[in-house]
């Protein structure tokens, strides 16, 4: 768990638990993807605090290779309304790629909830 801001282990810790998440939800192990999502939440939450800081952190993260990462990413940017048209394009890319199955399905229901409701919240209050 990240105590304080510090990019480069914001960065590592995010990109640690979105490739736990992929791994989760390719095998079925929905117990271990709900663990780590409860992880990526704490990260957000540190994230928004700060939104300069935050910026700093996805635009890095969402040049990342793994589909979870960037997705998650995007959704983040979208929450925080930073880097709204790049998220989008981003989900929208993920979306449309047939091998990303299941990972591109949810990036299609992340961009439909924004599209709908105009917003997205990452969790619960």
């Amino acid at each position: 768990m990240i105590k304080q801001k510090n990019k480069d282990a914001v960065i590592d810790q995010y990109i640690s638990s979105c490739h736990i998440m992929y791994e989760a939800t390719l095998s079925g192990d929905y117990k271990k993807n709900n663990a780590e999502g409860k992880q990526i939440v704490k990260t957000f939450k540190l994230l928004e605090k700060d939104l300069q800081f935050a910026e700093e952190c996805l635009v890095t993260l969402l040049e990342n290779d793994n589909v979870v990462v960037k997705t998650k990413a995007a959704a983040h940017c979208l929450a925080l309304n930073i880097r709204i048209n790049e998220a989008e394009r981003i989900l929208e890319l993920a979306a449309t790629d047939e091998k990303n199955g299941i990972l591109g399905f949810n990036a299609q229901m992340t961009l439909n909830v924004w599209r709908e409701q105009g917003y997205l919240k990452v969790y619960q209050k």
